[in-house]
């Protein structure tokens, strides 16, 4: 198998976790009360750990679903 093609399975891999952590952070009662308080801060509780936690994982999976497509972009060019 070669690298992009690699590179391409992993994206899809990455994006589909991604899509599941969002979903489930999109149950929480954290991003419910963000939605209906959206103009002011909603405070945090020691429950909200977890919901941090969540958020944390889906910004690292789109920092590494971004260095994978640039290095999907070089590989591509270099196909050129």
């Amino acid at each position: 198998m070669n690298r992009l093609h690699e590179v391409n399975n992993q994206i899809k891999t990455l994006k589909e976790a991604k899509d599941i952590l969002k979903s489930q952070y999109e149950k929480s009662d954290f991003h419910k009360k963000r939605e209906k308080y959206s103009q002011t801060a909603v405070p945090s509780s020691p429950e909200d750990e977890e919901i941090y936690k969540l958020l944390n994982a889906i910004q690292q999976l789109e920092r590494y679903v971004k260095e994978l497509q640039d290095e999907q972009f070089e590989l591509l060019k270099e196909q050129e």
